[in-house]
């Protein structure tokens, strides 16, 4: 982090908000990037014109939201993209965003039609061979069970849904995709209580695979929509201006 711009904190801010701010920026500015070692708390406090205290909690926070490493005797890192944090902040504004039933869909709508269309441009032969492999696994799961392992079958969903987002080759699609659809773990789950419904759902995704297959991307499209006017009707949505909160 060597001749990097620091300016000073403004007076609204707290001392930690001005470190992880500073880091933020740096981050977007491409003065940091993943594996880049953090000089040590003194370093960084004194660059920074704070105490050790704020530096220390910053860096603890930026932790918590994935943001840094802190290696034990080594020293502090900036992550990986794919690495685990124990609070998702993108994630955790979703859930407090209070939104309802019928917002939650008009937003799965949104990213799959143009996720699907992406997969049809940008997917190559990995990604297709996963998609496929996932989908009959996900069969195979759903032919298999009694009713009862409703978490085996939320994961297979999930994967199908994962394995598309990366198949559009695209990190930041495939990032926001992965959190959207962590919103709909409850009523994926709810969906196979029904085995009706749960023979529906993967009926719909082979629909959508289909469609993908046949690199057509108005089939692709369609078959997405009727994936989702099937969830309105599941829960019921209500497709008014004017819904009520859930």
């Amino acid at each position: 982090m060597q001749n990097l711009d620091i300016f000073p904190p403004s007076q609204r801010e707290s001392a930690v908000d001005y470190v992880i701010n500073t880091i933020k920026n740096l981050l977007l500015e491409k003065k940091l990037k993943p594996g880049d070692m953090l000089p040590s708390e003194g370093a960084l406090a004194e660059s920074m014109k704070v105490s050790r205290g704020p530096v220390r909690e910053a860096m603890k926070i930026l932790s918590a939201f994935g943001i840094v490493e802190i290696k034990r005797g080594d020293g502090t890192y900036i992550a990986a993209p794919n690495s685990k944090s124990i609070v998702d902040p993108f994630l955790l504004r979703l859930i407090l965003s209070d939104a309802n039933s019928r917002e939650m869909a008009e937003l799965r709508e949104l990213l799959e039609t143009q996720i699907v269309t992406l997969v049809i441009r940008n997917a190559d032969r990995e990604h297709l061979e996963n998609l496929e492999q996932v989908h009959s696994d996900m069969k195979k799961a759903f032919e298999a069970s009694s009713g009862s392992d409703k978490k085996d079958l939320l994961e297979y969903d999930l994967k199908f849904h994962a394995a598309l987002g990366k198949a559009t080759n695209n990190v930041l699609i495939e990032a926001i995709y992965g959190f959207t659809m962590e919103l709909f773990k409850p009523y994926i789950t709810k969906t196979y209580e029904n085995r009706e419904n749960g023979m529906r759902a993967i009926a719909l995704h082979e629909g959508i695979l289909e469609a993908i297959r046949e690199k057509n991307i108005t089939k692709a499209i369609d078959a997405t929509r009727k994936s989702i006017d099937e969830w309105w009707c599941i829960f019921d949505i209500d497709k008014g201006n004017n819904p009520q909160k859930d």
